[in-house]
């Protein structure tokens, strides 16, 4: 049952499987999940799911199910005496009597000889049969049938990105096998340690066995290596379906290596807790017992992370994560995983040899005479060995320790939130004090990827763009990063705080309204050694991607290292959560929302790196060359950008494309050709509309550049797209119904070309309605222009749902889409929804003259930065009078609807056409930011339509008979259209225009009389 939640839960992560996901929980905890999926804060606090729908389905198929079983249960239970009663294929016969043998056989006398040799074979021999009668035994089949089974499951779902298919890179299909058997794996460790440990007891032969001329340590190494070797052949049996499903889905090289790999890496923490409960079955010397402390071992390496004990040092078998990409294969993780995966084995290796002192052999099952056996045991060679792994685990922790907390700077997590804590109550007292601003940057930037090092000498050119002389600068850097400034005019330092990286200084001379000021500044960016956690880093052997957010100085104070979560910030004395500048807060205009310590930038840096990689920067490549044996590259940019700028190094290969004389360049692993011409495909097709609808493109060039699969991410920097391998590159994109999210991913980031770096919103509410739900809109657009209308309700179905299901997860407060504070789920999701509901609203012309006026008028503004206020005056000065409100609603207001269709029915009149009736459901409601909903008149305009299509068809297939608003009054009206052919189905907004929880009950087929 548990495995069938487990496949629920996989079946969950696609829209289109909400009825299998539902129905295959057997504990019905997926479906209530769906049922209140889009419940508000408010909701959750004060309503109760609906006993209906899929939540009702689920309860009645498994009450049903469970009554069955229970029903089959009392019929084939007999409680009688084994020998006295009836089976169920007949009665039991009774074993024949063994006849006296005939004939007198004389056996051979055998002398046994005893060698170095024989105590291992009679290991081996142990060990064959141990694991044989584990491998043949029904638990284990069973078992390893609901892991192949849940496999299946999660390799169907595997990477899917608005339910589109991923290529099944080896990978890929490695997480997915360890996904699937962890949970058997725990199992067959807990219960296997204690059936191989006991076996002989089990069925009366100890005696026997225990009195058998072999060493202590011989049946106990079998037993154990036996467990393991059933653990690696569970894995290997899902090696063996990965590689059944590339075969089947084609498209990729098989990769063995990484196969027999992964079966160590993934196998080794299941093996070191195996050992572990074999011990513990040994030292309790009861089988239940044993399984009982199993399982708290098992329970609490689980919920050490929860409680912030995260170290591996004392986290039991903890090993750190070993994230494999096609880019940079397992990079530099493999390091810290061997030394922790030492470390361990050396503890579990002394832990077996103190198992080993307490083996039962014989009657002395007693613990005092085991410890008296164990003390003479431990003598000699064993006691040796005992030490030898005592003092390794002690040498290789040291080492591990060294890494993880003197290199790397290990911290537990309450302990970061105090620091963070700390700062925030330090130094926010400074955050709206005038400061200088960047308006220049150079750089010399030299990544070393083998040494996972970067340096960086480069200049700010900082000016004072207010009307007051400054006397005081405020420094904000990485503490884990060295960071020096080589030219600092004089100056007294007022706080130099080393531990949280702030520092003020103030200025002997001031810098006064208009004036400049160079600093020059280096920055040694070090990863030595190995960290804790094997977290993903963004200095790599081969895909190095860092921005200047995360290594270059910063002026002021940084409020995005502030604590955001209530509860956390209570427990340390902080107040309620800061929230952005209200949309009215005219002094906070004075700041782009991109960053506070500049406004827009002169850019030009060198960039070198190994010999074998190339490596990328905004900016035009002025020239090149190779000096001791590293590549250097030179890029400027020709006009004022974004103070916003990534490094990226790496070995690629390049495909390139061209636009009007714009070139397109796709920088791309070797092993992911699969979707790059779909890329130049999009991004011209993004110049095409963007340049024809709104402001000519600013750039001579396009890249987009894959960097590896460690974050899931495309990033739109000045020309150039960081675009990761695991969102768009391995995108199976052979069902030619499948969204093409890798057209729209492109898409979005080319618009962002003009939605963020040629229009930059004030530092208030609503910024990212500029940047990102302009840049969903142009995506969706330039989408429906490749693919239609009927993909994009597809699309917009996704759209939809990750808003609905976001507003429960809110922590603070739903805003308006105009007042979003950074809000993803408002300014992604909803975004998309509104501003596509409004071009069909308004019309795709005006609502694009509305956005060029405002590029053009806004577009590369200085301060005071633009607002979401007064997009939405252009956009009111070309809507018609009629719209004011609905537009009031769709930005200023959270209204929702509740539009269905309850009934359709066609007739065929005499003159060959049709009267097609149908009754709609239109609701519609208001609710505040904590989801408390109050209704409102429906006092709008809706959609109506009716559709045609072939027998056996798609929807994609379908013809429009009718499209058409029409004012409807009455909350439950009948309509009743004639049209010319024989319809399909209807619906009330059938492309899921207007946000509506239930969007599949707006269209409904239609019944023909």
């Amino acid at each position: 049952f548990f495995v069938l939640w487990i496949i629920a839960g996989r079946f969950a992560t696609d829209l289109d499987n909400e009825l299998l996901s539902t129905l295959t929980d057997p504990f019905g905890i997926r479906a209530l999940s769906r049922a209140t999926r889009y419940y508000s804060a408010a909701e959750t606090n004060t309503r109760l799911p609906e006993i209906g729908g899929y939540l009702l389905a689920n309860r009645v198929l498994w009450t049903t199910v469970a009554m069955a079983l229970f029903g089959l249960t009392v019929a084939l239970f007999k409680p009688q005496r084994t020998g006295t009663g009836k089976r169920l294929f007949g009665k039991t016969k009774p074993a024949a009597a063994l006849a006296p043998p005939s004939v007198q056989v004389k056996l051979p006398r055998i002398e046994p000889r005893f060698t170095a040799a024989t105590p291992w074979i009679q290991c081996w021999h142990i060990l064959s049969l141990d694991a044989a009668a584990v491998f043949k035994s029904v638990p284990f089949v069973v078992m390893l049938l609901f892991g192949v089974m849940t496999m299946l499951v999660s390799a169907a779902m595997s990477g899917r990105m608005f339910g589109t298919a991923v290529y099944p890179r080896t990978h890929l299909m490695i997480e997915q096998i360890n996904g699937s058997f962890s949970f058997m794996l725990l199992i067959i460790l807990t219960f296997y340690a204690g059936e191989l440990i006991f076996k002989e007891r089990q069925v009366k032969i100890a005696d026997v066995s225990d009195a058998m001329p072999m060493p202590n340590w011989a049946p106990l190494v079998a037993k154990s290596l036996a467990l393991g070797g059933v653990m690696l052949g569970f894995l290997a049996a899902g090696t063996v379906t990965a590689v059944a499903i590339q075969l089947v889905k084609g498209g990729v090289p098989i990769e063995p290596a990484l196969y027999l790999q992964n079966i160590l890496i993934g196998g080794m923490p299941f093996i070191l807790m195996g050992m572990i409960a074999v011990v513990l079955q040994i030292l309790t010397n009861n089988k239940f017992v044993g399984y009982l402390l199993t399982i708290l071992m098992i329970i609490s390496a689980i919920f050490m992370a929860p409680l912030h004990l995260k170290h591996n040092l004392y986290n039991i078998a903890g090993l750190p994560g070993v994230p494999y990409s096609d880019m940079n294969g397992f990079g530099h993780f493999l390091t810290g995983w061997s030394w922790f995966a030492l470390y361990w084995a050396l503890i579990t290796g002394a832990l077996v040899i103190a198992a080993h002192a307490f083996w039962v052999r014989g009657l002395s099952a007693a613990m005092p005479a085991r410890m008296r056996q164990a003390g003479s045991r431990l003598k000699g060679g064993s006691g040796f060995a005992l030490a030898a792994c005592i003092i390794g685990a002690g040498a290789s922790g040291a080492w591990i320790f060294h890494n993880t907390v003197t290199l790397n700077h290990y911290l537990a997590d309450d302990v970061k939130m105090d620091r963070q804590a700390a700062y925030e109550k330090a130094y926010r007292k400074y955050k709206d004090l005038p400061q200088p601003k960047i308006t220049d940057v150079r750089a010399n930037v030299d990544i070393y990827p083998d040494e996972r090092r970067v340096m960086v000498k480069g200049s700010y050119v900082i000016q004072n763009k207010t009307d007051k002389p400054i006397d005081t600068l405020r420094f904000q850097v990485d503490p884990d990063i060295v960071t020096l400034w080589t030219n600092m005019p004089a100056h007294q330092v007022l706080v130099n705080d080393r531990q949280q990286g702030f520092s003020i200084l103030k200025l002997a001379q001031p810098l006064d309204p208009g004036a400049s000021l160079p600093l020059n500044f280096t920055v040694d960016i070090h990863r030595p050694g190995f960290n804790n956690d094997g977290s993903a880093d963004n200095i790599n052997l081969n895909g190095t991607f860092f921005n200047n957010m995360e290594f270059f100085p910063h002026l002021g104070y940084q409020d995005g290292l502030e604590l955001r979560e209530r509860n956390v910030r209570r427990t340390r004395g902080l107040g309620e959560p800061v929230r952005m500048p209200m949309l009215e807060n005219t002094a906070a205009r004075a700041n782009a929302a991109v960053s506070a310590e500049a406004d827009w930038i002169s850019f030009e840096t060198t960039v070198s790196t190994k010999g074998d990689q190339i490596a990328l920067a905004p900016g035009y490549l002025q020239k090149k060359w190779t000096e001791n044996g590293r590549n250097y590259f030179t890029y400027k940019m020709d006009q004022k950008m974004m103070p916003f700028f990534a490094y990226l190094s790496a070995s690629w290969e390049v495909k390139k494309g061209d636009w009007k004389g714009v070139p397109i360049e796709i920088y791309h692993d070797r092993k992911h050709p699969y979707n790059v011409d779909r890329m130049i495909s999009a991004t011209q097709k993004s110049l095409d509309y963007m340049t024809g609808n709104f402001t000519p493109y600013q750039h001579k060039q396009v890249r987009i550049l894959e960097f590896p699969n460690y974050s899931r991410f495309a990033q739109s920097f000045a020309n150039t797209i960081p675009f990761s391998e695991s969102i768009g590159f391995i995108a199976d994109l052979r069902d030619k119904d499948a969204i093409d999210y890798v057209f729209y991913v492109t898409a979005h980031e080319m618009a962002h070309q003009w939605w963020g770096h040629q229009v930059n919103g004030a530092n208030v509410q609503g910024a990212t309605m500029l940047v990102e739900s302009l840049a969903q809109y142009s995506a969706l657009m330039i989408m429906e222009k490749e693919y239609g209308r009927h993909k994009l309700r597809r699309f917009l179905r996704y759209e939809l749902d990750r808003y609905l299901s976001g507003r429960g997860g809110e922590k603070l407060e739903e805003l308006p889409l105009y007042r979003v504070e950074n809000q993803d789920y408002i300014h992604y999701r909803k975004g998309s929804l509104i501003f596509y509901r409004l071009r069909d609203e308004i019309g795709e012309q005006a609502l694009n003259r509305a956005l060029k006026r405002f590029l053009q008028d806004k577009g590369f503004q200085q301060a005071p930065f633009t607002t979401s206020a007064e997009l939405l005056t252009y956009i009111r000065a070309e809507a018609p009078a009629d719209k004011q409100a609905l537009i009031t609603d769709m930005f200023e207001k959270i209204v929702f609807y509740d539009n269905r269709v309850t009934q359709a029915k066609a007739v065929k009149r005499a003159d060959g056409q049709w009267d097609v009736t149908m009754q709609l459901h239109l609701a519609k409601m208001e609710a505040d930011g904590t989801g408390k909903e109050s209704p409102r008149a429906y006092d709008e305009p809706v959609e109506i339509g009716i559709f045609a299509r072939a027998a056996g068809a798609k929807e994609q297939d379908e013809r429009v008979l009718l499209l058409e608003k029409r004012v409807v009054t009455g909350d439950k009206p009948t309509l009743t259209i004639t049209v010319k052919e024989k319809p399909f189905d209807v619906g009330v907004d059938p492309y899921n225009k207007m946000i509506d929880r239930v969007s599949k009950d707006n269209r409904k087929e239609v019944s023909i009389e």
